[in-house]
Formats: C-alpha cells, sequence, structure tokens
C-alpha cells in the first residue's frame, strides 16, 4: 500500500510539474508575443525627424503595433539600438554625423537606407552630403518580422513631411498630425524590390 501511495503522489507531482511548465511556457509565449506587438522608435528633436518617426509610428500603429515614440541626440540613438533597448529610428544620418558611431555600433544593426530627401529646415543642421537613414536592430527582423518590413517599405517625399509638420504646427500634437495625415493619403507599405 505504501508504495501505490508514494507511486500516487509521485504521479500527482509530475502531472503539478508538467501542467506548471505549460502555463509557464504559455505565459512566456504570451510576454514574446506582446512584446513583438511593441515598437519603440528613436527620434531626433528637429520637427522633420519627429514628422519621420511619428509618421512611420501612425503606420505601425494602423497594423496594430504599439508604438512608442522618444526623442533622443544621435549618439544615443546609437547606442540604444545596439544594446537593444529601443527598435528603430528614422532619423540616424548618416554617413558623416554617425562616423563616430559607424565602427562601435554598426554590428547589431541595419541600415535600411533614406526614405526620403533632406528638408530645406535640416540643410545647415547636418553635414552637406548626408541623409536621414532608417536604422533597426537587427533582432527586430526575427522577433517583429511584420513591422521590420513595414519600417523597410515606407516611402514618402518630403512634402508629406511638410504636411505633417504643419499641422502639427497647428495643434502641438505629433501623433494625431501623422494620422491625419495618414488618413487623407493612406500608406500601404509595398515590399522591397528585390536587387
Amino acid at each position: 500500500m505504501r508504495a501505490a501511495a508514494k507511486a500516487a503522489l509521485l504521479m500527482r507531482g509530475v502531472m503539478l510539474g508538467v501542467v506548471l511548465g505549460v502555463m509557464l511556457s504559455l505565459m512566456l509565449a504570451a510576454c514574446t508575443d506582446s512584446r513583438s506587438r511593441e515598437i519603440r522608435l528613436l527620434s531626433g528633436a528637429e520637427p522633420a525627424e519627429l514628422a519621420r518617426n511619428h509618421l512611420a509610428g501612425a503606420v505601425l500603429e494602423q497594423q496594430g503595433f504599439t508604438v512608442i515614440i522618444e526623442a533622443a541626440p544621435l549618439g544615443q540613438i546609437w547606442q540604444r539600438l545596439w544594446a537593444g533597448k529601443a527598435d528603430a529610428s528614422l532619423s540616424v544620418w548618416l554617413p558623416e554625423a554617425s562616423a563616430p558611431f559607424v565602427e562601435r555600433f554598426f554590428d547589431r544593426l541595419h541600415d535600411l537606407g533614406p526614405r526620403d530627401g533632406m528638408l530645406a529646415s535640416e540643410a545647415g543642421r547636418w553635414p552637406a552630403g548626408d541623409r536621414p537613414h532608417t536604422l533597426v536592430r537587427r533582432s527586430l527582423e526575427q522577433e517583429a518580422p511584420e513591422a521590420f518590413s513595414i519600417l523597410a517599405a515606407l516611402r514618402w517625399q518630403a512634402e508629406d513631411l511638410e504636411r505633417i509638420m504643419s499641422h502639427w504646427q497647428q495643434d502641438g500634437d505629433w501623433p494625431r498630425a501623422a494620422r491625419a495625415w495618414l488618413e487623407a493619403r493612406p500608406v500601404e507599405p509595398t515590399p522591397e524590390p528585390q536587387p
């Protein structure tokens, strides 16, 4: 009888362990899934930089992502992307302005290239040959492939950013300005052309 009781107790313990293991796995999967639906964008503080990042944020939100946008200086953008504390930035100026950071931080990042030309309002702030690039942490492609594809496919014209900045000047709300522009002219991300 004692052996049967011990076996029953052991079996209950094993079952409890299996149930707890499954529950823990499901909870971790849920946390991982919600994390992949949250995208952190870093932006410079200039109006055109904020317009770029908020426009990308509005498109990502339209696709079901939760987007957090923070302003940061260029050096911090590189450091935080490299460390995995943010997912992307649409205002990384290359090649000259970022030269001190490229060798140190580029190994964990993807340069998706420029999304638009430099606006006249930005002309004196950055080196003459620099353009704003989209930089994303490499692991985003595996963790949130849909967000990565959206960021890679986004394109707009300088006039689009000017309209967003104009709307922002009227009401002072970047997310609302980007959403208003997006509602007036929906953006359907298209895949990057393959070479």
